[in-house]
Formats: structure tokens, C-alpha cells, sequence
């Protein structure tokens, strides 16, 4: 008997060992994970503040470089139509008007970097706001252009609705979106409005739609179409537009607090653009 308890009484001690050395990996185990976690939070940390930075830098070179460029570009756009009404020969006018032209395109360009990098750089001005007016609004703003460009506008949001929104930004977005829906319908259409709640973390938000019955879009440029200067025209001859408009679009949503993206089944089948921004009652940020 006093043999077999003292072969069991090893055989504990031995397990016992081990369990302890078990758990001592198990801790060093452990504390090598709290470490790289602690290391990992600080990278990420550290990252983020460079990524900031750069940002800061790129909106504030973006300024600079449009502001440098608007000095001379201005008297060319003076300039130049005088220097038209002075010519007599039909092809130098001609060569003239192609200056005019890509001139004006310039500008244009040197107008949406400023305007995306004054997005970029400054807080948004949050206010409660009825949607439904902001589209009436729009609606009065553009009528000339929709009459003869032969589109029609239908405002299907609900008239009570009410948002948090930077009124003057949201406006900002509406001329863009509503800018290339009028471009994609040559032969006149239909642009409508409509919303629906969505529900996040931080509560209820309104995805706003806006739909045009254009010549539609091809997957690839439905994926790109939110890259700064990416066009869907493949030639990047056309100049009336720069590219950024709805780059622009981008950062208004996401500022938001929001996200945008497109849908489109294809050439001829018109394109959807969707958004959304917080109701009335989300807070998510102090602005509010």
C-alpha cells in the first residue's frame, strides 16, 4: 500500500509540475500579446497622426497651387475674348476659341481643388434642415437649365423630413450630382429624389437617392467613380468636366458622418446615386 501511494503521490507531483509550467508559458504567452497589442495601438496611433498631417499638407498645397494658378489664368480669361474681337481671319479665331476653352477648363480645375481641399481642411456647420425645401430650392435655382436642357424633376421626399446637415454643403453636393445627371441625359430625362431610413449604431440615418435615366455606367466606372479625377469619359478630352466634382461629393457625405456610391446596370440604363446623412435625431459628433 505505501508503495502505491507513493508512486501516485509522484505521479501528482508530476502533473502538477507540469501544469505549472504550463501556466507560466500561458502568462509569458499572455504578456507578449498584451505587449505587441500595446505596440500595435501606438503604431496605429502614430500612423494616424502622419496620415493626418499628410492630409493637412495636401489641402494646404492644394491651396496654395490653385491660388498661384488663378493669378495668371485671370487676365488670360479677360483677355483673350477682346483679343478674339480683334481678329479677322475665321481659323485664328478658331485657335482662339480652343484657348478659351481650355482656359476656362483650367480654371474649373483649379475651382474644385480648392473646393475639395476646403472640405478636406474645415469643419462642417451642422443644422436641422427640411430636406424636401432643399430640393425645392434646388429645383428654383436650376429651373432655366433643367427647361432647356428638357429634364424633368421629381422631389418624391417626404415633405416634413428633416435631417442634420451643413445646408450650404449638402447644396454643394446637389449641384454636382444634379450637374452630371443633366450631362449623362443629351437628349433630356428624368431626375428623381427620393429617401429611406437606414439604421446604424448611432441611430437613424436617410439615404437619399438620386436617380437619372442617363446612358448608365459600366461596373468599373461605377467602382471608380468617386476617385479624384477619374472621368468616365475614356478619352479625357472632355473638358467640361474636371473630375473632382464628385470627389467633392465624397468628402461632404463622409463629413457626414455618411458614405456614398452609385448603381447602374449598364449603358443605357440610367444611373442611381445614393448617400446617406444622420435624421434629425443621431448624434454623433458635438457639432450637433
Amino acid at each position: 500500500m505505501g508503495t502505491k501511494y507513493s508512486i501516485d503521490a509522484k505521479k501528482n507531483a508530476g502533473k502538477d509540475e507540469r501544469i505549472k509550467v504550463l501556466e507560466e508559458k500561458l502568462n509569458q504567452t499572455e504578456n507578449k500579446l498584451n505587449e505587441l497589442n500595446r505596440n500595435l495601438e501606438q503604431k496605429v496611433i502614430e500612423r494616424t497622426v502622419e496620415i493626418n498631417r499628410l492630409l493637412r499638407n495636401k489641402s494646404k498645397f492644394i491651396d496654395n497651387l490653385s491660388h498661384d494658378l488663378s493669378t495668371p489664368i485671370t487676365p488670360l480669361i479677360s483677355l483673350l475674348p477682346i483679343i478674339k474681337e480683334e481678329i479677322t481671319k475665321p481659323k485664328t479665331k478658331e485657335l482662339v476659341d480652343i484657348c478659351i476653352r481650355n482656359v476656362e477648363y483650367i480654371k474649373r480645375v483649379i475651382n474644385n481643388s480648392r473646393e475639395l481641399a476646403d472640405i478636406t481642411a474645415t469643419d462642417l456647420i451642422f443644422k436641422k434642415e427640411n430636406l424636401y425645401e432643399i430640393i425645392n430650392e434646388l429645383k428654383k435655382k436650376y429651373d432655366v437649365v433643367f427647361k432647356s436642357y428638357n429634364t424633368k424633376v421629381q422631389n418624391n421626399i417626404q415633405q416634413d423630413l428633416i435631417v442634420k446637415t451643413d445646408k450650404n454643403r449638402l447644396l454643394q453636393l446637389f449641384d454636382h450630382v444634379t450637374s452630371n445627371a443633366i450631362n449623362s441625359m443629351p437628349e433630356g430625362g428624368t431626375l428623381t429624389f427620393e429617401t429611406k431610413n437606414v439604421k446604424k449604431d448611432s441611430g437613424v440615418f436617410i439615404q437619399v437617392s438620386i436617380k437619372d435615366t442617363g446612358v448608365g455606367l459600366t461596373r468599373e466606372q461605377t467602382d471608380r467613380l468617386f476617385d479624384e479625377f477619374y472621368k468616365t469619359d475614356d478619352t479625357r478630352h472632355k473638358l467640361d468636366s474636371t473630375g473632382l466634382g464628385l470627389s467633392i461629393c465624397k468628402q461632404i457625405v463622409e463629413k457626414h458622418g455618411g458614405k456614398i456610391w452609385a448603381d447602374s446596370h449598364g449603358k443605357g440604363t440610367g444611373t442611381t446615386i445614393y448617400f446617406t446623412i444622420p435624421s434629425k435625431d443621431v448624434v454623433f459628433d458635438r457639432s450637433f
